[in-house]
């Protein structure tokens, strides 16, 4: 499927940030009933997306999230928040982005969260990603690749990864919530992003990748200084 476009104008005084959640926030409120659970990414972005969508005042069930820093926003910012582990559904879910193609391909990771966003973005009705118009590229690979790794197969894995032509990198001082290690792996091939996401997720001890290509985005917000290029899905 392709991506329909459209531009759409903020206030000039917002940051890059705020821009893309505002839009992102429009896109929620136009789906949002009272028993809509909504889905929370990582990052300052998705922060001040929490901050707005309390502002809206908005109905819904509650949220969800996928990291330990995005539910003390929620909590911190008083809105209703479920485990995870407790998730039956999301309708909508709302994440950052290192890097995007406008087929809906993205890499993200950036957080060390990217094992549970996987999570909740497949589990979505609806996937929204947010983000400066800087993450938006004609081919993913610039930003290395995050991959999750059991700590027991870091030497393991490295080697799977130089064999397919990788340089991994241990993330220095990050252990993910889930407890395992983030190798940030760069020269991988990045050509057909769904081929190599299997791929990787078939090696023994890999938890899961940063590439979000299985489940593309629905719609994408890049901000720019003059407002928000929005991309829905066809």
């Amino acid at each position: 499927m392709g991506m329909a476009k459209r531009f759409i104008e903020m206030d000039s005084s917002d940051c890059l940030r705020t821009k893309a959640a505002k839009a992102a926030l429009d896109q929620v409120l136009s789906v949002l009933t009272p028993s809509s659970v909504i889905g929370i990414g990582t990052g300052a972005t998705v922060e001040i997306f929490i901050q707005l969508l309390k502002q809206s005042g908005a109905e819904f069930s509650h949220c969800v999230s996928s990291s330990e820093r995005s539910s003390q926003a929620l909590q911190q910012a008083g809105l209703s928040e479920l485990p995870i582990s407790s998730c039956e559904r999301v309708d909508v879910y709302v994440d950052g982005i290192d890097e995007g193609l406008s087929s809906g391909e993205t890499i993200k990771g950036g957080g060390a969260a990217l094992a549970r966003e996987k999570v909740l973005a497949t589990m979505a009705m609806s996937f929204i990603t947010i983000a400066d118009s800087g993450r938006l590229k004609l081919a993913l690979g610039a930003f290395p690749l995050p991959i999750e790794v059991l700590p027991a197969a870091e030497l393991a894995v490295t080697r799977a990864l130089q064999s397919l032509g990788g340089t991994p990198v241990k993330r220095e001082n990050c252990v993910t919530d889930n407890g395992n290690i983030i190798l940030d792996c760069s020269g991988l091939d990045l050509s057909e992003p769904l081929v190599l996401e299997t791929a990787l997720n078939s090696i023994p001890g890999v938890v899961e990748n940063g590439i979000f290509a299985r489940r593309k985005a629905d719609y994408m917000a890049f901000a720019d200084d003059g407002g928000v290029h929005w991309l829905a899905r066809n």
